[in-house]
């Protein structure tokens, strides 16, 4: 076998195996960039469930209370109408 022919059979291995190493090497670098852009978004993700929460809870505890107030309003309202009924029933 002449050198030229050793040379070429050398280069048709060797040249696949080292480009076969540095496409693991970038598909490595790839998945770790992936996994590091991941973990910011799930913790931004976090933090903005964390903030929509906390509003919703305000939100709901501000339609609470304004519903408690409509039904204290109310049930004096029934009260008061009851006292006038009453009224109505021995003066009438």
């Amino acid at each position: 076998m002449a050198d030229s022919q050793i040379a070429t059979l050398a280069f048709a291995v060797i040249f696949p195996f080292s480009m076969l190493l540095y496409s693991k090497s970038r598909v490595t670098e790839a998945k770790e960039t992936l996994r590091a852009e991941i973990g910011a978004l799930r913790s931004d993700l976090r933090a903005d469930l964390a903030q929509l929460t906390q509003h919703i809870e305000t939100r709901f505890n501000s339609i609470y209370r304004k519903l408690h107030e409509l039904l204290r309003i109310g049930a004096r309202h029934g009260r008061k109408r009851e006292v006038q009924e009453t009224r109505t029933l021995f003066t009438g």
